[in-house]
């Protein structure tokens, strides 16, 4: 009845309480949650103390008007529950430990807000340090207070098993615990279950399979980094037994989950980060153990802590090696999601944030020679392009080409890669009659333009008297600045293209790609974050009015289709959404299902799908994974998916556990641009994309989709799957 009423004054109640035990496992996960509730309640005055803390601070940082997505997913809940659990493992509930307790999850709830005030602006996170704080506080004044009784209910264990299970539960925790296993891993198990102040093997085993069942590599980076605390010990000749009676040894199990798997992407390398942090705890260990023993406190998560802050900062602060290891930038509260994410985005979505730079011209130009080639463009110019026009046969000239005019690029308009100013003109030399070079005057007629901090691009060989701008105007993206020529070293029209860090003509060149463009060599491809090689044919996306339109959602605009071949009318509804950090998704009324995107100019990136995969949404999410503004005849795209989304789930499951090392499993895009009928009536787009399930790159399933865009919008949507089509009509 309370649990009703709380939830009527505080909306998603019970998915805060859930997320505010699964977050100390930087989780969110609804089973996890359930089990680590039950293991808290083995010590039922342990247990429910925490519960009343995760309420209190929860509830009040609701009604303080805090943020609620923070609320739900547990962030102001987790640090008040370790504390709960901690001052129920030592005292009696009682009325005055219930005005204590209530009163120590609004200090741990203040701390958290001001902790997590200081560190945002460094990027790092507060973890366990309030619940630390609080925790010690009130330990160290509470020693005052003689109306709270210590609590000896801990130490009878199998009363505390009968009274939550009986007697079935007291003979299952018999068992575990008479089992005759190495003591490495008793060890493991029972500092896992100390996390939440258990410490016996049941609560560690228990607390494992709910590890085990959120995330593999979260369990096999936790084992890995205790089995190295394990040895280092051995190896030094420490005392091993203080990680066998204290609340302590979870310290390697914690850090090895956030330094191997969650705050930054899974690899080999984050592995070998995990054993380097691991003598660093136990130094801390020690030492902490020593200066906190004379307060008669004890050191809990504090090495972790340590460790895992300091450890991010120095990540952060990396100006080499930044892969590293790989920080994870969208978290998506699983290690093997963040994994396969960043597997499939590192190339795709690695221009995000980069400024948005077009080739320099109009048309279908070809790379006559690109980075390093073979007769200029070397050392710290070397990141640089010759773009010539050529015809069907490959030449760059008509006729006998013994005039400038003859030259299909020479008098062709240079423009604007991006917005920006001009820094540098040279307008004064002459064209080179063909064959000749000006080598006093290497780079000839040329335009510098800054287009951010240290960003610039150089355009040379210009035409003389075709110089549009001068030092100091501001030009927009795409406006014409001058013609291409044959001025200085260039013995045959052509324009040299660079990126370089200085505003000044004949500046070293900056390695940086091109934001998107299209390459015309046997079949049509666009390219995306890319810089084109010596020999390909290229042009700019031209965005066409219909796809970019149709393709343009806007928040809070419902999108419905009706279902054919579904037996009886059936009505899709999607509608576009933002969350708190402006990432717009397409949510399903009826399924609830979420499909994230980002928008380009050029393209839209479907990013990553949660939610039911009966849903129409999560077939659009396969199907329009990734779509160009642009058309061009037999536009060819190719990428992959997530592996996450691989449908066997007892395969996926052998991958999660070797993913950071090989991958065999794989999800595969491909998308066409078929036909574009445009007369006075009407334009119509068709494109087809199909996904394929790989196993050791053998396709074992496929999907096929068909999209119709017409009047602006996404007309036709169509799944053919095992021969049969069943296609979504706009309405």
């Amino acid at each position: 009845m309370i649990a009703l009423r709380l939830q009527t004054v505080f909306p998603y109640f019970w998915q805060s309480i859930s997320n505010s035990y699964t977050q100390v496992f930087f989780s969110k996960n609804k089973v996890l949650g359930v089990i680590l509730i039950l293991v808290s309640l083995f010590d039922l005055n342990a247990g429910f103390s925490g519960l009343v803390a995760v309420l209190s601070a929860n509830v009040i940082a609701y009604l303080m008007g805090l943020n609620r997505q923070k609320v739900i997913d547990g962030l102001y809940g987790f640090n008040a529950l370790l504390a709960g659990l901690g001052l129920g493992l030592y005292y009696q509930f009682n009325l005055a430990f219930l005005v204590v307790l209530v009163f120590t999850a609004l200090l741990s709830l203040m701390i958290t807000v001001m902790l997590e005030g200081m560190f945002y602006k460094y990027g790092l996170p507060y973890l366990s340090l309030p619940f630390l704080l609080s925790l010690w506080i009130v330990t160290l004044s509470t020693r005052e207070f003689t109306h709270l009784e210590i609590s000896q209910r801990g130490i009878y264990v199998l009363n505390e098993m009968y009274l939550l299970g009986g007697l079935p539960l007291v003979k299952i925790y018999d068992w575990f615990e008479l089992l005759q296993w190495p003591e490495a891993i008793k060890m493991y198990f029972r500092s896992l279950g100390a996390i939440f102040f258990q410490y016996h093997m049941f609560a560690g085993i228990v607390i494992a399979v709910g590890l085990l069942f959120w995330s593999r590599l979260a369990f096999l980076y936790s084992v890995a980094g205790f089995v190295a605390a394990w040895y280092f010990y051995q190896f030094t000749g420490a005392n091993i037994s203080e990680l066998n009676y204290s609340f302590i040894g979870f310290n390697f199990i914690l850090t090895s989950i956030a330094i191997g798997v969650f705050f930054v992407i899974p690899s080999f390398t984050s592995l070998l980060w995990v054993f380097v942090a691991v003598p660093v705890l136990a130094f801390l260990i020690s030492s902490g153990g020593y200066l906190l023993g004379t307060f008669q406190l004890s050191v809990y998560s504090l090495p972790f802590n340590l460790v895992v802050i300091l450890l991010l900062y120095v990540f952060i602060m990396r100006e080499r090696f930044q892969d590293k290891p790989t920080l994870v930038y969208i978290q998506q509260h699983s290690p093997e999601r963040n994994l396969y994410s960043y597997l499939v985005n590192k190339n795709r979505l690695s221009h995000l944030g980069k400024i948005h730079v077009k080739l320099p011209f109009f048309g279908r130009w070809t790379v006559t020679q690109g980075i390093d080639g073979i007769h200029t463009h070397k050392d710290v110019w070397k990141y640089a392009w010759d773009f010539e026009m050529t015809d069907e046969e490959g030449k760059t000239y008509k006729e006998k080409g013994l005039r400038l005019e003859d030259y299909y690029c020479y008098g062709k308009p240079v423009i604007a890669s991006a917005d920006g100013y001009i820094t540098d003109v040279e307008a004064g030399v002459e064209d080179n009659i063909i064959g000749d070079a000006n080598l006093s005057n290497n780079w000839g007629n040329s335009v510098v333009i800054h287009h951010a901090e240290a960003f610039f691009s150089q355009m040379s060989h210009l035409q003389k008297g075709s110089i549009l701008v001068k030092k100091g105007q501001y030009v927009r993206k795409g406006e014409q600045i001058a013609r291409c020529g044959n001025s200085g070293r260039s013995p045959y029209p052509h324009l040299h293209f660079q990126f370089q860090t200085a505003g000044d003509i004949g500046a070293a060149t900056l390695n940086y790609p091109f934001a998107a463009f299209l390459k015309h060599n046997e079949s049509s491809e666009f390219c995306a974050a890319s810089q084109p090689q010596t020999g390909d044919v290229v042009s700019n996306n031209q965005v066409i009015d219909l796809l970019d339109l149709s393709l343009h959602f806007v928040p809070g605009q419902l999108i419905r289709f009706k279902q054919e071949n579904a037996g009886e009318a059936k009505e899709i509804i999607w509608k576009t959404e933002t969350d708190i950090y402006n990432n717009s998704y397409l949510i399903c009324e009826e399924t609830k299902a979420k499909a994230w995107f980002i928008r380009q100019p050029d393209i839209l990136y479907f990013t990553h799908f949660e939610g039911n995969r009966d849903s129409w949404l999560y077939d659009f999410y396969l199907g329009a994974y990734q779509l160009v503004t642009g058309f061009s005849p037999g536009l060819v795209m190719k990428e992959k998916i997530t592996t996450a989304l691989f449908p066997n789930k007892a395969l996926l499951t052998i991958q999660d556990f070797i993913a950071p090392f090989y991958m065999f499993l794989k999800i595969t895009h491909s998308m066409k641009q078929v036909k574009f009928i445009n007369d006075l009536s009407s334009s119509k787009i068709l494109i087809e994309s199909e996904i394929n399930f790989l196993i050791f790159d053998k396709a074992t399933a496929k999907r096929t989709y068909e999209m119709v865009f017409e009047n602006n919008q996404l007309q036709h949507f169509t799944l053919i799957k095992n021969e049969t089509k069943t296609t979504l009509v706009r309405v």
